[in-house]
Formats: structure tokens, C-alpha cells, sequence
């Protein structure tokens, strides 16, 4: 393939929409879009598939083993008193910063890269304060332009809030649902950043659909409407970087960070570990067992015991709701524990992590809304048939993955690719080298070798697919045979 180089990169990404859902019907432009553009068909997010693990792996190019971001939320002395370390509130990861030193988000993003060859990244991010801090904590050392909808206390250039608002008035304060904050950050990246900025990296992170699938439901009505207000938020940004100088030279890439699976109904986790002599505390610390509940849900026990969590395991094995099984501290295929998968083979083997994950039961069948794909849930307050991502199942770990540059062919791609190739994807396009060496690999590169690995105990058996080695290889999805 000829050398794939751009004069500049827009990345466009759509909060956890699922790539079955980009439809004409649902979302015209992105549709259209798509038709032209080189399409990753098995592309995948990262293990955990939650949305500020994501943007960290697409800041770094690197897996949560590395970065350290391992939830959403997780057990830190940094946290509030009788709180996880909430990873969307910049006041939190700014107390982690404090308490651990500047290793706590010290991996390298693509905007360090970007600044030391003197460009440039802008992003407008209309989800968490803290998902627009992960992407470039160094934001003002690296002369970014970042601008977070949360507030100008929660952007770390907040001279990007002040040029921003001075042009557009301030953005909508608690509207009751997002559809204004998707519509205010795209007029914010088309009728300022761009035109004005022109620069080198510009990503738009928009908070639809993954904010509707939660708390409207995969397909109701409400999120139709919300995935229409992101796809004219898409068309509006393209028509505006279709007026930049050299714009014939521009790479275009439109994704998302993970996807969805519809649930069912709502576990009652608390009361089945209760029979198994174990107190479970949901999405806080707890006196015996701190759980980071949903579909994948994280077991930190207040005080190590590995026999005792050999013992839990396996008599989560013997229950039917148990899906898969990952344990900290195995070979690096196997977990420690009989019938087990290690950590280290999702590249979730960071010392802030559980030492066991218990994955819900799901399936292929169909959710309440007809659309393929559906599990159990633990804990979250969203209604039947809401969505829910951060475990195994294909429905979550799949993600959009398109890209148009200068002399890419378009088509179906179905070369395994992931969040981890974001990084070196647009690097390699603008001919910027890394600060440091990246484990992914432009999208266009030869594709990984994929495998599916399964383990046991007695009846319980589980399968995980994935494709490459190492920190860059990609995890396709998991779940119990």
C-alpha cells in the first residue's frame, strides 16, 4: 500500500454507538460518510470497554496495564471519603495527580507527540470534565486548545471556554437530556475551532448516543431523535473542515469508543454473594467486598486473601448467571485460579485493578428493544432495556471504526484493529513520531493474527477472542461457553 500521509486529521467520535447502528435510517450522514470511507468492521474497544478507560487508550495508545485508568471509578486513597475515585470529575483526577505525583497520568498522550513537533490538538468534549482531561492532562504545557462543556473550572485551557463562549454565549446549563450540549459543541468545532484554530489534530467527542441508550433505552424514540442531533452535528463539522486550506489532503476519522448491549433486568448480586458469606458494597468501599458494578463487575476485597478467592471463584462457577472469570496473578493466559483467564491476557494487569472480575450471563438473543445482544446488569438506576458497556460481550466491545485519508481505499476492512491504533493511526498521518514507543499500529497496517483461547473448571467452561500479542493486541470479546 503507498505511503497513507495527510495535511491535518479530524476525528469525530459518537459515545458508545454500536456499528450496527449506523444506519441510513438512524443516521444518514454517518451512513453516507461511511459508504466512502475505509470501514473496520472488526474493530474493538478496550477491555474495560467503559468510557474513560477509552479515552485514555486513545490518548496513549497504550491498554489500562499501562495507563493505570483501570474503571470508571475505583478504590483510591485519592478519593472522597466513602467514595471510589470518580474518573469523570476533574476534581477527583486532579486530587489523584496530587496525592500520587505527575505518574498518575504521566503516560504519554498523542498531544505530547503533537507538541513536541510544534502542532497542534484541539478537542471540544461534551461528556465528563474528567473524559476531556484524560485525553491531554498537559493541555496548557502543550499549547492545546481543550474545551470540556462542563464548566471553565473543568477545562485546563480555559481560555478555549472564554473564546468559545465569547462567540457563542456559554453552553446550556442541566438541559434534560443532551441533545443541546451535542449541538452547542458542534457549532463550538464548526464555527470557532476550525476556522479559527485550523489545527493539526481536532477531535469532537460527542456524548450521543451513549448517554440515551443508558437512560432512554437502546431504541426508544428519545434516542432515535438524540442519534439524529449527533449525526447533524457530524454533517455540520464536515461541511466546516470542508472549507480549510489544503482540505483535499485531510484525513477523516469517524468512531466511537465502545458499544452497547441491551439489558434485561436488574441482579441482585448483593444478595447472591451474601449466601456465599460475603458482604458486597455496590460502587463504593466497603467493610468486606467493594464491587464496581454493571456487566462486568469488579471485586476488591478489603483485606487479601487468595484462598478465599480461589474459593469464591469457584463457586461463582457453579452458578448459571456467571459469565467469565478473570483473576489477577496467573501466567498470563490463566488466571490463579482453576478455570480462570489472567488479567494480563485483556491488558488489565495494573496494580490498581481487582484481583477477580465477575462478568453477567448474556447472550445473542435479542434485548427488549429487538436489537441482538442482551445481559443482566448490576446496580445502575437505568430502565429496561437501557444500555450498558464495560464487559465482554461483542454487543459492548464492538465499536465504530472508519477512516478517509488521501489514498486509503475505501470498503470493508475486516482486519482486527482497536482503540490502541488510534494513537499511532494519526501520528503515522502527519509523520509525527511518538514520545515514547506506542504497542498499536496505523489501521492500514498487516492485520493480527487472531485466536480464541478457552478454559475450565468441571462444567464451567469460558472462551476469550482476541487477535495479536502484547500490549497491542486486541480483545474481540469473551463470555461462558
Amino acid at each position: 500500500m503507498p505511503s497513507i500521509t495527510a495535511s491535518r486529521v479530524l476525528i469525530v467520535l459518537f459515545d458508545g454507538l454500536r456499528p450496527d447502528m449506523a444506519t441510513p435510517e438512524r443516521m444518514p450522514a454517518l451512513a453516507a460518510f461511511l459508504n466512502g470511507a475505509r470501514r473496520f468492521t472488526e474493530s474493538s474497544s478496550v477491555f474495560p470497554s467503559l468510557t474513560r478507560v477509552c479515552a485514555t487508550t486513545i490518548g496513549t495508545g497504550q491498554p489500562p496495564a499501562v495507563t493505570g485508568i483501570v474503571n470508571n471509578a475505583f478504590p483510591d486513597p485519592a478519593a472522597r471519603e466513602g467514595r471510589f475515585l470518580d474518573t469523570s470529575s476533574a476534581g477527583d483526577m486532579r486530587r489523584g495527580t496530587a496525592l500520587h505525583g505527575p505518574g498518575f497520568v504521566a503516560t504519554p498522550r498523542f498531544a505530547d507527540a503533537l507538541a513536541a513537533a510544534g502542532r497542534r490538538f484541539a478537542l471540544v468534549h461534551s461528556g465528563s470534565a474528567g473524559g476531556a482531561y484524560l485525553l491531554d492532562p498537559r493541555a496548557k504545557a502543550n499549547g492545546s486548545f481543550v474545551l470540556s462543556l462542563s464548566g471553565r473550572d473543568a477545562t485546563e485551557t480555559p481560555e478555549a471556554w472564554d473564546k468559545v463562549v465569547a462567540r457563542l454565549g456559554p453552553p446550556p446549563a442541566a438541559p434534560p437530556d443532551r441533545i443541546p450540549l451535542v449541538e452547542y459543541a458542534s457549532r463550538a468545532m464548526a464555527e470557532v475551532v476550525l476556522p479559527e484554530l485550523q489545527p493539526d489534530v481536532a477531535l469532537l467527542w460527542l456524548t450521543e448516543p451513549d448517554w440515551s441508550f443508558h437512560y432512554r433505552g437502546m431504541d426508544a424514540p428519545e434516542t432515535r431523535e438524540a442519534m439524529l442531533a449527533a449525526d447533524r452535528a457530524f454533517a455540520l463539522v464536515l461541511e466546516a473542515a470542508s472549507r480549510l486550506p489544503v482540505e483535499e489532503r485531510m484525513a477523516v476519522i469517524a468512531m466511537s469508543d465502545h458499544g452497547h448491549v441491551g439489558t434485561t433486568g436488574r441482579f441482585d448480586l448483593v444478595t447472591e454473594l451474601a449466601l456465599l458469606d460475603v458482604e458486597a458494597s455496590l460502587d463504593r468501599p466497603g467493610a468486606d467486598v467493594s464491587v464496581a458494578a454493571g456487566t462486568m463487575c469488579w471485586l476488591w476485597p478489603r483485606a487479601p486473601d487468595a484462598a478465599r478467592l480461589s474459593r469464591l471463584a469457584a463457586a461463582l462457577q457453579e452458578r448459571p448467571w456467571c459469565g467469565a472469570l478473570l483473576a489477577a496473578g496467573g501466567d498470563g493466559v490463566e488466571g490463579p485460579f482453576p478455570g480462570t483467564f489472567d488479567l494480563a491476557l485483556v491488558n488489565a494487569d495494573h496494580a490498581r485493578a481487582a484481583p477477580l472480575l465477575l462478568q453477567m450471563r448474556g447472550g445473542p438473543e435479542d434485548d427488549p428493544y429487538g436489537l441482538p445482544g442482551r445481559s443482566p446488569i448490576v446496580g445502575k438506576d437505568f430502565p429496561p432495556g437501557g444500555g450498558m458497556h464495560g464487559g465482554l460481550h461483542r454487543r459492548e466491545m464492538a465499536n465504530l471504526m472508519a477512516l478517509s485519508a488521501p489514498g486509503l481505499p475505501s470498503g470493508d476492512d475486516a482486519s482486527p484493529v482497536g482503540l490502541v491504533d488510534v494513537a499511532p493511526t494519526l501520528l503515522s498521518l502527519l509523520d509525527v513520531a511518538p514520545v515514547a514507543p506506542l504497542p498499536g499500529r496505523p489501521l492500514w497496517a498487516p492485520a493480527r493474527e487472531a485466536r480464541v483461547l478457552t478454559t475450565g473448571r468441571g462444567e464451567y467452561r469460558q472462551y476469550l477472542a482476541v487477535a495479536g500479542e502484547g500490549r497491542g493486541s486486541i480483545v474481540r470479546d469473551g463470555g461462558r461457553l
